[in-house]
């Protein structure tokens, strides 16, 4: 699923995010998978609604008014599962996997300046797709702006760094789907939090049929 990298551009992902804590890597997922992720989320979201879930539609506490399908969702943690290698090899370190998030954002969101609970130690914040390309909705990842296209990621040390969003003024109806996906560094300060200190869930992410 992952795009082919040379060893040569991990090595420099690596080296950059050892350096700074966080580093942009370009079609983490392509585009097809990202699209159809993007899809796939819009109709989670709208099933949800209608089975009478308003709270689909309400957003949550960090970002109220966007549009979330919240945590744990089974195609969300299957691309957690698949991509842990890729992320190892943009890290340089062995991960365990926490838990993935998903919102759709839109006019008037905003992601104030925050960094995250320790299941969030390794993260990435991945774009699937938007409405209309005409505009975008940048984060900031301490001093540097990222405007992410689609499949885009900025992978970083949510613990550590501070990060966020300004106020979407985006056009009336646009919408950006966005999924986080986080581990923690086995050799790190938090292998407890593998799974999100779910530890039953070990078998679905070790295991195979």
């Amino acid at each position: 699923m992952s795009s082919p990298m040379s060893t040569e551009i991990y090595q420099d992902y690596q080296k950059t995010f050892k350096e700074q804590g966080y580093v942009f890597v370009k079609n983490f997922l392509p585009k097809d998978t990202a699209h159809y992720l993007h899809e796939y989320l819009k109709f989670s979201v709208q099933a949800h609604r209608l089975s009478g879930n308003e709270n689909a539609l309400k957003g949550d506490d960090q970002v109220p008014g966007s549009y979330t399908r919240g945590h744990g969702d089974l195609a969300l943690d299957s691309l957690m599962k698949m991509m842990r290698p890729k992320m190892e090899s943009v890290t340089g370190l062995e991960l365990f996997p926490t838990y993935t998030y998903s919102r759709i954002y839109r006019k008037g969101n905003e992601l104030k300046i925050h960094s995250d609970r320790p299941s969030c130690e390794i993260s990435i914040t991945l774009r699937l797709s938007a409405s209309d390309d005409r505009y975008n909705w940048p984060i900031w990842m301490k001093e540097s702006e990222y405007t992410l296209d689609d499949g885009d990621g900025v992978v970083y040390r949510g613990c550590d760094l501070d990060h966020w969003r300004e106020v979407c003024d985006a056009p009336e109806g646009w919408l950006m789907g966005q999924v986080f996906m986080h581990y923690v560094d086995k050799n790190g300060p938090y292998p407890e939090y593998r799974y999100d200190r779910r530890y039953a869930k070990s078998k679905l992410f070790e295991s195979d049929l």
